[in-house]
């Protein structure tokens, strides 16, 4: 079962965004989680309204748009569609400017400044409501010393070319950006 959107049947689910509930026959996005209370690692479904969900899951909004068949409003679907343009995240891994000097480089365990450059990729940890997908966040100085930690503690990790390619292939930089990283990524 992968993301949805769906017609709610009751009005009974408040959404994961906003708080509020989701009147019967709105139309919703279902986002797919792993039950904790599930014995056998079945999924269950959290709800959002389409424009909630859309600020905050924009990429899996667009694929269940895109997987959508059913009717839905000409002036609500705009509306969706410019929230999941205006709040699509690029592909993992890419670079980014932190926005906040909270996280720590998985490759030296320094602070990352606000303002510096960053590259993300994904993760899987647990936590007490079962696995979870997380960004880990390096400078791109320590890109080779996290790839290797990644290999060393048992993980998949790409080698440090594909790493470069699919880094740079999903950013959006300028030029001078552009080259400025990938000389950092490779030293």
């Amino acid at each position: 079962m992968p993301h949805k959107i769906e017609s709610a049947t009751t009005g009974r689910a408040r959404c994961r965004g906003c708080k509020e509930s989701i009147a019967k026959g709105e139309l919703r996005f279902g986002e797919e989680f792993q039950n904790p209370y599930s014995e056998d690692g079945g999924t269950s479904f959290r709800y959002w309204h389409l424009a909630c969900a859309a600020k905050g899951l924009a990429n899996e909004v667009a694929a269940a748009l895109a997987a959508y068949e059913g009717p839905i409003d000409e002036a609500a679907r705009a509306e969706v569609d410019a929230l999941v343009l205006a709040n699509r995240r690029p592909e993992m891994p890419h670079v980014e400017v932190a926005s906040s000097g909270r996280a720590h480089c998985r490759g030296c365990e320094v602070t990352i400044k606000k303002g510096e450059w960053r590259a993300a990729f994904e993760r899987m940890f647990e936590s007490p409501m079962g696995p979870q997908k997380g960004a880990a966040y390096v400078h791109p100085g320590c890109l080779g010393r996290y790839l290797e930690r990644e290999r060393e503690r048992g993980r998949e990790a790409m080698d440090r070319e594909e790493a470069i390619r699919r880094i740079l292939g999903n950013s959006q930089l300028t030029e001078a950006d552009r080259e400025r990283l990938e000389r950092d990524m490779r030293a």
